[in-house]
């Protein structure tokens, strides 16, 4: 009698977990076949993480759970599902520590530094791509170790520490080369190619940016050929190129909007603003950067909120706009000390120095121009920022001259 009532018992409890792996299953298969159909993971996406939490209570759900997990990731990052996100792979990761699947916790500490990354949360990033990369050598998984390495980097070019970057960056293509791995070329080429562009080096850039795009057009990465075109677009007008920028920064566009990359489109306005700017076409900039700035906002983007507060100065200079040009500026100034972005810092007080000039306030720019070669002369950033330096010595004999 009592066999008979537990049998029971247990039925219904079987009959919900044998639910949930079909699910995971079921949601498993959407995700492979749908992964390029923006429009059909929106209508699942809510029933997709509730079939991940479910399934992340059931021991036999392991490893699909994760693997649903990390086919997912990439979505929930570029929709903006931050937080929701970020516990769903606190989760996961705490599941695989237990179970010791040592080389899914690479891979999955590996995307929590990736959304943090997103999220402007630059001291935990550095931390979990710090715990894959020692891991990732510890387990002998030298894909997972480059890659951390490559996005590392990237994140030390955003934040000025460029001998950092560089390093990180050269040993990730190593290990991509002698691992056969385009799409690890590829990443680290683009952020060779954006660690150049900062310095000033445009030939070098050049060659690691189209690079790059060679690669992802040949594995037909549409992301990353995408990221691509908005960072040749960047380099062209850096080197004062407008008009060539908007070839790349037009192609750029169509792709972010039909891949439904947010952080990239609001890349692709600022970087058409800019050209728009060079070309001194004022309201076009001012109406791309506000569209830009719409959307970092939104994902609380704080290098991206800064570098539009940067552009919209300089805008507002080329109009004689002094009060509004001025506030932008030292709106972009707290956004670069609050991140401890030196180069970001540096860089605003340059314009600073320009929008003095632009004023006739040449002891105002003395005054600015002090605190540049201030910063610019620390001990751990001399052989640096050779580009700010040049501008540094024009605002200088701008100075001299009576």
């Amino acid at each position: 009698m009592a066999s008979v009532e537990l049998t029971t018992l247990s039925e219904p409890a079987q009959v919900f977990r044998d639910h949930i792996l079909t699910n995971l299953h079921y949601w498993q298969t959407y995700v492979v076949t749908k992964i390029d159909d923006v429009g059909a993971l929106d209508r699942g996406r809510q029933r997709i993480v509730n079939a991940i939490l479910f399934a992340l209570k059931l021991e036999e759900a392991w490893p699909a759970s994760r693997d649903l997990v990390e086919q997912f990731s990439s979505y929930m990052e570029r929709k903006g599902y931050w937080d929701t996100w970020a516990e769903v792979l606190s989760q996961t990761i705490g599941l695989a520590q237990g179970v010791k699947d040592q080389a899914g916790v690479v891979r999955l500490l590996a995307l929590q530094a990736r959304l943090a990354q997103r999220q402007s949360r630059f001291g935990p990033t550095v931390r979990y791509y710090r715990q894959t990369i020692r891991l990732a050598r510890h387990i002998g998984d030298r894909y997972n170790e480059a890659r951390a390495c490559s996005n590392l980097g990237y994140l030390y070019t955003e934040l000025g520490h460029w001998q950092r970057a560089e390093v990180l960056c050269c040993h990730a293509l190593t290990l991509f080369e002698a691992l056969g791995s385009q799409h690890g070329r590829a990443h680290t080429h683009n952020h060779l190619g954006i660690l150049y562009s900062w310095q000033g080096q445009w030939d070098l850039a050049r060659q690691h940016l189209e690079r790059a795009c060679a690669l992802w057009q040949e594995i037909r990465d549409q992301h990353g050929l995408m990221r691509g075109l908005i960072n040749l677009g960047r380099l062209y007008n850096d080197a004062k190129s407008p008009t060539e920028a908007l070839v790349y920064l037009e192609k750029a566009l169509r792709w972010a909007e039909l891949t439904g990359e947010e952080i990239e489109l609001a890349q692709t306005y600022m970087n058409m603003g800019i050209s728009h700017r060079i070309r001194s076409e004022a309201i076009q900039a001012e109406k791309c950067h506000w569209q830009a700035e719409s959307i970092f906002r939104c994902y609380s983007n704080l290098v991206g909120l800064a570098e539009i507060q940067d552009n919209l100065g300089l805008v507002c200079i080329d109009q004689e706009k002094w009060q509004e040009a001025i506030l932008h500026l030292d709106t972009a100034l707290n956004y670069w000390r609050k991140m401890a972005n030196k180069y970001g810092e540096t860089r605003t007080l340059m314009y600073m120095v320009e929008y003095e000039l632009a004023r006739g306030e040449r002891q105002r720019a003395a005054g600015r121009l002090t605190e540049v070669e201030r910063l610019i002369n620390l001990t751990e950033f001399q052989g640096k920022y050779q580009n700010l330096h040049q501008k540094m010595r024009e605002y200088r004999r701008r100075l001299t001259v009576t």
